[in-house]
């Protein structure tokens, strides 16, 4: 399962394929598995079982718990590297093998998120990080990794656990544990920005279209006749602006996120300063995703449903809004690229549980530890918590 998912991907392989290369029967592969799924989900659950005892093995090595995290950190780096394919099955391949095996992963992000939170807990005290922060962090390390697995060159896979760890240990600073009284409730979410397509705009009568079916029944529910029906266009008009289905849903979603960040982005310039423009800018998205459930929804959950297509789309939006992070940042304060791409994907994976449990509503309250996860590795954990902090405090004229 493992060769071949990393040779064809999942949904090429077959159980006739799985059965010739490990030189068994049908009959013998039934006796064990109910069918393909099955056997990914026993092969995904072998990866990361042999994946955590590694990384708890590293952590344990070390008395002090910042060389052990470190470690640790750099552990899963050498992992990947070490055998991209079972890497590849892990974190890229589980997206296209449906909705269980999604759901997997994410009690597997849990694993991961709870031997983080014990290692950085003393012995007497509760633990030093807000749990979203720790939910940030491995949910950031699992986006470079996933990055760099989608890379052109898989092959010459470098991830460099230095970097990964310095990242990492950068939110590991007692000062955060001021966020906890910074996660109060925000701002009201604001309306969505939607917007009635232009008459005559074929494509934006589409796209306006899928979002309201997609966010309505669901992504499986989506095919060309019904997308065709709710626009009112026939195949031929369909056909001349998009491939298909798929396409038109990821086209779908970047006109939404398009959307929602032009919307937001004048906040960031009412701030005198990069930080603070950062911390308003983040405010003011969780805001618009809070009042807007169709962006909400469409960007953080069914993009899970497309599969592989839908897991670049969202490596390369991260990719620009990692750009967007560093825009505008001083020279001694702009995050490096690693570090922008991991914490836009630390923030992603802290939105999805937020959208995925039902509580965007509650998002503006998050904007504090979202903010600390984009700012502490350009300024330090202090630095950035006293930036929210004077953000928080202050008449809320930019919101």
């Amino acid at each position: 399962m493992v060769e071949l998912v990393a040779e064809h991907g999942y949904e090429a392989v077959s159980v006739t394929a799985l059965t010739e290369r490990a030189r068994v029967s049908k009959r013998d592969f039934y006796k064990r598995f109910s069918g393909k799924e099955e056997c990914f989900l026993a092969a995904y659950d072998a990866i990361v079982a042999r994946s955590l005892r590694g990384v708890l093995a590293a952590v344990e090595e070390k008395e002090d718990w910042r060389q052990g995290l470190g470690h640790g950190f750099l552990t899963f780096a050498r992992q990947v590297v070490g055998n991209p394919e079972a890497a590849r099955l892990a974190l890229v391949e589980v997206f296209a093998a449906g909705a269980v095996a999604v759901e997997r992963m994410l009690y597997t992000n849990r694993l991961f998120e709870a031997l983080v939170a014990k290692t950085i807990s003393p012995a007497d005290g509760p633990t030093r990080l807000p749990p979203l922060v720790v939910k940030g962090i491995v949910a950031g390390c699992g986006r470079v990794a996933r990055a760099r697995l989608l890379s052109e060159h898989p092959r010459r896979l470098t991830l460099d656990g230095g970097e990964l760890m310095d990242w990492a240990l950068s939110f590991c600073d007692d000062d955060a544990a001021r966020l906890r009284g910074l996660e109060v409730a925000g701002a009201p979410p604001l309306p969505p920005t939607a917007a009635a397509p232009p008459p005559g705009d074929e494509r934006a009568m589409i796209l306006a279209a899928t979002a309201r079916l997609a966010s309505n029944e669901g992504y499986a529910t989506l095919t060309v006749p019904r997308v065709r029906a709710a626009a009112g266009l026939s195949k031929r008009s369909f056909d001349t602006h998009f491939e298909g289905v798929a396409d038109c849903f990821l086209s779908t979603l970047d006109m939404l996120t398009t959307r929602v960040l032009a919307a937001a982005e004048p906040a960031y310039l009412t701030a005198d300063d990069w930080a603070s423009g950062v911390h308003r800018m983040i405010a003011r998205l969780c805001r618009h995703l809070a009042g807007d459930p169709t962006v909400a929804k469409l960007a953080f959950l069914e993009v899970f449903s497309p599969g592989r297509d839908a897991v670049q789309w969202r490596s390369e939006t991260i990719v620009k809004l990692a750009a967007m992070l560093r825009r505008g940042a001083p020279p001694t304060e702009r995050p490096t690229m690693f570090a922008a791409e991991a914490s836009v994907g630390a923030m992603w994976g802290v939105v999805h549980h937020f959208v995925a449990t039902g509580r965007e509503a509650q998002l503006p309250a998050a904007g504090p530890v979202l903010s600390y996860i984009a700012l502490a590795p350009a300024l330090g954990g202090a630095a950035a918590t006293d930036v929210i902090a004077a953000e928080t405090s202050a008449p809320a004229l930019h919101r």
